[in-house]
């Protein structure tokens, strides 16, 4: 399921046999219930509206089996990718949102068990700072105002919190999955 026509595109040009793209959202998925092994959201659940966010974790539910997964993986609010990305959208509170939408559903709802949270940290690498502006402005073109506004402090911003490599700048962003797991009906 994708929210964004641009994104559909860019993926539906990848498309593997046996794969399926749909336009939609994640708080009104198109599926029959328990049809899923495993329901995913991948740094995604914190784009969903607040007032969204329980119905999205329900949909999520309804659809994955008995005995099935639903991972979770979801950027934290801190690290150079998020310092970097800040000024343009400070994305704390929707973050902090997701993370509480998981432990309301996961303290409320007795029909799953959270198997696990794991930290880990994936790196974003650019060869300049236009390949990391024309990325922040390709997923949501209404930044470019407010990205062009403060460029010069970007600028220095990308200079200051990337770790040089060869291929150029990387930046490294915290992550947290989570993997709840549906309980078997008897």
């Amino acid at each position: 399921i994708e929210c964004s026509r641009d994104q559909m595109s860019r993926a539906s040009k990848h498309r593997r046999t046996g794969c399926r793209f749909l336009l939609g959202v994640g708080e009104n998925l198109p599926f029959e219930e328990s049809c899923f092994d495993a329901s995913v959201f991948f740094n995604s659940i914190h784009h969903i509206p607040e007032e969204c966010l329980s119905k999205a974790i329900s949909d999520a539910v309804k659809v994955t089996k008995p005995g099935g997964v639903i991972y979770v993986a979801e950027p934290m609010a801190e690290g150079p990718c998020f310092e970097l990305d800040a000024p343009v959208e400070d994305e704390t509170e929707v973050r902090e949102l997701a993370q509480h939408a998981l432990n309301q559903a996961r303290d409320s709802f007795s029909g799953w068990t959270e198997e696990t949270q794991e930290h880990y940290q994936v790196h974003f690498d650019y060869q300049k700072f236009d390949d990391y502006k024309d990325e922040m402005l390709r997923f949501d073109h209404s930044r470019t105002v407010r990205f062009e506004k403060i460029e010069d402090l970007l600028k220095a911003q990308f200079m200051k919190l990337s770790e040089k490599i060869n291929q150029g700048y990387r930046f490294y962003q915290p992550m947290l999955a989570r993997c709840i797991r549906m309980k078997k009906m008897h």
